[in-house]
């Protein structure tokens, strides 16, 4: 957000007829391409505007309209906005309606200029490397959707994946969306009985997977469900109900016409991880794209040049949300590494593609500090790393941000939310290190402090943590999934609260401290 704010003051400070982008370079020290990129950003949202002919940025209808209210506004009667009637600077139209084309925002309108990028970089546990282009993402994907829809899988249909990282889990979910139908991703460490759980409550009209995770479920899946098999070892040992995943891809002619969504429209189906039976059915709209590109360039700073690894796993919220949608949105490859988890493959990764923004769990970093870099051969490449889930302590903040010498932005949200709340140990601000609330509350987000009653609290007043949802644009959750008690848990002081589970304070610049859990709730801290 600073780094746009300094381009658009550039443009304030040029001369009246404009600014090159040169000018804007020249003035913020910002790299090509990430100037362009800001800029571009702001002509999309109004504020700033662009001459093709002459190159020049000049100021946007939108920040000219705010100058001439406020120059007609006397200064003693002016009010400031009421948050909910500020729109978030990445809700954009292409998530609102009721026609959305989910698989265009994710991979095709990327394809004009990175066809031939990767969509996906696959690293296996024995070091080979396989890339994925966003064209053959295009073509895998509209091939197989065309299966699915053969099939009969339509739109709100729910489509369940039990695959490990690799190309065919992000061929899958995208061809699921080119039809409307509800991803439906299931962990890899999923007890048997826990498969059975969700595949019996979801409905699932159809099944993706691989040869180990159906062996897995197979007594439990039922006869009429189609189920496409990736390829291998015993792959007739089911018989009469599989259907060879990449044969079919290859028999099939590409699905012309992507299905659109409407935003209200779910798009993902998950369930909480803590529990074998289905609890907390979550249902995730289409609208949510607005906070997960948001976390992906506010919260992860994820930029044009950065080699982006999010290492969690794609079968709970925080990797769907940020590890395989976020880096479609914006265009960005998806790293993806196989296998069990494992430090010094880890670092091996992170050397090999120099990775610069790398986003994990809190177990994961625990993990590698115990396994100290600095004491291998390793040459690293990182910019920032994240970690979205619990306050790290101290002496790994330290570990991070003095040995490994870059900032560790610590988040925290919950999975009905995505990521909320974030603070920066910055080694080049000292002040950060030693900053002791989980941090402030993301653009887009309100966060209250309530009492027993819902009556709001005044500022260092413990309480129950809230998310104020008139005043949350992004916050998209209603309700769970054929579980009314839950669902009133979380609105028990009415539908103008979100009651996140935890108890806290803010402190008057707007920090937040985190006590404890009120609750048994659903947040997004475990691995």
């Amino acid at each position: 957000m600073s780094r746009a704010v300094a381009v658009l003051r550039a443009v304030v400070d040029a001369p009246s007829h404009g600014a090159r982008l040169a000018d804007l370079m020249a003035s913020t020290g910002l790299a090509k391409p990430t100037t362009h990129r800001l800029a571009a950003t702001l002509v999309h949202e109004g504020l700033l505007a662009y001459d093709p002919a002459t190159r020049l940025y000049t100021l946007g209808a939108f920040c000219l309209s705010l100058g001439r209210r406020a120059g007609a506004r006397p200064a003693e009667t002016a009010t400031e906005p009421d948050a909910a009637s500020v729109p978030s600077l990445y809700q954009r139209p292409e998530y609102r309606g009721d026609a959305i084309p989910l698989a265009h925002l994710l991979c095709d309108r990327h394809l004009p200029g990175k066809r031939s990028h990767p969509a996906m970089i696959h690293e296996s546990v024995s070091g080979q490397t396989s890339e994925l282009s966003f064209g053959r993402l295009a073509d895998y994907s509209s091939r197989f959707a065309r299966v699915l829809a053969t099939i009969g899988i339509k739109k709100g249909d729910c489509v369940a994946v039990m695959l490990p990282k690799g190309v065919e889990l992000i061929i899958a979910a995208l061809a699921i969306w080119r039809v409307g139908a509800v991803y439906m991703p299931l962990f890899s460490t999923y007890s048997a009985s826990a498969v059975n759980a969700r595949l019996d409550s979801s409905g699932v009209k159809a099944i993706v997977a691989d040869r180990v995770l159906v062996e897995r479920a197979r007594k439990y899946i039922k006869p009429s469900t189609p189920v496409f098999l990736v390829e291998g070892d015993h792959i007739n040992r089911i018989e009469g109900r599989v259907t060879q995943f990449w044969s079919s891809i290859y028999e099939a002619e590409p699905l012309a016409e992507a299905a659109t969504y409407a935003a209200d429209d779910p798009f993902l189906m998950t369930y909480s991880t803590k529990t074998v039976e289905p609890r907390y059915g979550l249902f995730t709209p289409v609208r949510a794209l607005a906070a997960i590109e948001q976390y992906m360039r506010l919260g992860l700073d994820v930029r044009d040049e950065d080699v982006f690894w999010n290492m969690t796993d794609q079968g709970w919220e925080y990797g769907i949300f940020y590890g395989l949608v976020g880096p479609l949105l914006i265009g960005s490859s998806i790293l993806f590494c196989d296998g069990p988890y494992d430090v010094s493959q880890g670092y091996r990764v992170l050397s090999k593609f120099r990775v610069t923004n790398l986003t994990a769990a809190p177990s994961q970093i625990k993990a590698w500090w115990r396994g100290d870099p600095t004491t291998a051969s390793h040459q690293l490449a990182l910019r920032v790393v994240t970690v979205g889930g619990e306050p790290l302590p101290r002496d790994i903040i330290a570990w991070v941000t003095q040995k490994l010498g870059v900032p560790l932005i610590n988040q925290y949200g919950h999975r009905e939310a995505g990521m909320i709340i974030g603070m920066k140990h910055d080694p080049q601000d000292p002040r950060s290190l030693n900053r002791v609330s989980v941090g402030q509350v993301a653009p887009g987000f309100s966060l209250v402090v309530l009492d027993d009653n819902g009556a709001e609290l005044g500022v260092g007043t413990e309480g129950i943590l809230a998310i104020h949802v008139p005043r949350s644009p992004l916050f998209w959750f209603r309700a769970y999934r054929k579980d009314e008690a839950a669902t009133k848990a979380r609105f028990r002081f009415g539908s103008a609260y979100y009651i996140i589970g935890d108890t806290g304070h803010m402190d008057a610049d707007g920090c937040v401290h985190y006590s404890g859990q009120a609750s048994h709730a659903i947040s997004m801290h475990k691995d």
